[in-house]
């Protein structure tokens, strides 16, 4: 049974707690928001912790999560291990996100359904209180107030994100109801609405920053840093709202672009220490090995970097019979040299197995393989989490970082025609920290990307002599876009690769587009349950770019 009460039984129980006798002693046991948030200092501090709720949801409170889902939905990581439903969630061809009782994965499912909707319903409870008291001054409440709505704009946001639907909780709920579920459209309209308006107190009230270093841990943000981090958060959200291609292309660039030039111009940290309540949990078990093993970089997306053939030879393999092999990179983010002995040896650059060091994966000793599937299994683990690790993930970690920001303003400036303005962003790090030859002076999206033979990346041709899928090009403008992304935002934010590629037309066919509100809402609602996703079925993908469908390259 899952530990976590559904939001509209939480919602019925703060109602029977409103509703007592009067001619009764008080229960001091009993929990009483009013007693609880009764001092300046407890309603301060309440606010302030709900972004940690957030993290706590998406990133950072347990392996049982959509965000193990997420990476192995969008081939971020590959394992057949039913934990957390990695293997069946990443099987092809892909199966539906079924929501009726005890279904696969449906803990998973319900705990950031659950947490979200909390960390919202926390920030409206201290608005609410915020209105009968105040902190000490008009500034820190103006704070509180805009940290509160910022707090329920990103838990929309990702509800938003990964649900067909979620209730939209406010501060002016009758407590004895239950919310409607709005669609996902509404509940983002939502999101945004509130993150407009943190910015808008926040403005108003310059001086009541900077936010005090607990409430982001390690992050003192004044108005300027707060108000880039909110508009990052705009950007992501606003392109990676869209469940398909056509969607996606009829996102509000424009507004996308000026969100992500106005957002962050670093890595956005968070000071990780689990005992603090500030985790990554992805890492506890990334880097074991043996039957325990449940990461592999995806060949499938790992061989575009291979410049010696062998993603051809693979990708001509019938597909159960392909086995891993060597990527030989120009990209310097992959292990250097034409063997695997000489790749492992590759570990004395600056910074390695970290977030500011090359490279970003590590072919891994041979007695460290693991099965799986044939179209994923690898050499190649991510790395740059390595020494987070074995910190006892306490230190800096990147849930928002830098490239990802200043990519949706590239894929705008290509959706727009701005080539120069999208070039330059690509080769940022394209050139920059991969050491690739530079797509400045590209045009278009149908030319192909300079570096011949070596090109990267190489993607999969229909064309191809041996047959469609079954040999590979070098790829156009987009598919430079798409790489860069890919590569910079591995293992950092929230699905990263599954909700761009959703959006992008790359997921496989038959790929959950979204997750169905978890089934433990639903019973509590007295609501059908209903699935979503696998082929040609209500929620499922179309047919993947690159020939991830039935008759393509797997």
């Amino acid at each position: 049974m899952s530990k976590f009460r559904p939001l509209a039984a939480s919602v019925i129980a703060f109602g029977l707690i409103a509703c007592k006798d009067t001619l009764q002693v008080a229960n001091q046991t009993d929990p009483d928001r009013t007693r609880a948030l009764g001092r300046p200092s407890d309603v301060e501090s309440f606010i302030g912790s709900t972004y940690a709720q957030i993290q706590n949801a998406t990133l950072g409170g347990s392996n049982d999560d959509l965000q193990t889902q997420l990476q192995v939905m969008g081939m971020e990581n590959t394992s057949a291990l039913a934990n957390f439903a990695m293997g069946p969630r990443g099987a092809i061809p892909r199966t539906p996100i079924e929501n009726t009782r005890n279904s696969t994965g449906g803990d998973g499912d319900y705990r950031d359904f659950v947490v979200l909707e909390r960390a919202a319903r926390m920030a409206t409870i201290g608005i609410a209180r915020l209105k009968v008291l105040t902190l000490g001054s008009p500034a820190q409440d103006a704070r509180a107030r805009s940290f509160a709505r910022f707090s329920q704009g990103v838990a929309f946001g990702n509800l938003a994100l990964a649900y067909d639907s979620a209730a939209v909780v406010s501060e002016n709920d009758d407590p004895q109801s239950i919310v409607p579920l709005s669609d996902y459209t509404a509940v983002m309209d939502a999101g945004l609405a509130l993150l407009d308006s943190a910015i808008a107190i926040a403005r108003a009230n310059p001086g009541a920053f900077p936010l005090p270093v607990t409430w982001i841990s390690g992050q003192a943000l004044d108005t300027t840093g707060y108000f880039r981090f909110i508009r990052s958060y705009k950007a992501r959200f606003r392109a990676s709202v869209a469940r398909t291609p056509t969607e996606r292309a009829a996102a509000d660039w424009n507004t996308i672009i000026a969100d992500a030039n106005a957002g962050i111009t670093a890595d956005f940290n968070i000071a990780m220490n689990p005992t603090a309540g500030w985790d990554v949990i992805w890492p506890v078990q990334a880097f074991a090995t043996g039957p325990a093993n449940w990461h592999q970089m995806s060949q499938f997306w790992m061989g575009m970097a291979d410049g010696s053939g062998g993603y051809d030879g693979w990708l001509a393999t019938t597909p159960a019979n392909r086995t891993p092999f060597l990527v030989v990179s120009a990209d310097k983010r992959f292990p250097q040299g034409a063997s695997r002995n000489a790749q492992i040896g590759d570990t004395l650059r600056s910074g390695y197995r970290t977030f500011s060091g090359l490279p970003y994966v590590r072919n891994r000793q041979a007695g460290e393989d693991q099965p799986g599937q044939p179209l994923q299994i690898s050499m190649y683990d991510f790395y740059r989490s390595r020494s987070f690790f074995t910190a006892g993930r306490i230190g800096n970690y990147p849930i928002m970082t830098r490239a990802e920001i200043r990519l949706l303003a590239a894929e705008g400036y290509i959706r727009t025609g701005n080539f120069a303005a999208a070039t330059a962003r690509i080769d940022s790090s394209r050139a920059n920290i991969g050491g690739l030859p530079q797509v400045a002076g590209m045009a278009d999206t149908v030319s192909a990307i300079p570096g011949a033979g070596s090109c990267v990346p190489r993607v999969p041709d229909a064309l191809a002599a041996a047959g469609p899928y079954k040999g590979s090009k070098c790829g156009t403008l987009w598919d430079a876009l798409k790489w860069e992304y890919r590569m910079e935002t591995m293992y950092t934010g929230y699905g990263m690769w599954y909700f761009a590629g959703r959006g992008w037309g790359d997921l496989p066919e038959g790929t959950a587009l979204y997750w169905p509100v978890p089934y433990q809402e639903m019973d509590t609602r007295r609501e059908p349950f209903y699935p979503a996703g696998g082929r040609n079925r209500p929620g499922g993908a179309p047919a993947g770019n690159y020939g991830l469908f039935s008759g393509g390259v797997y």
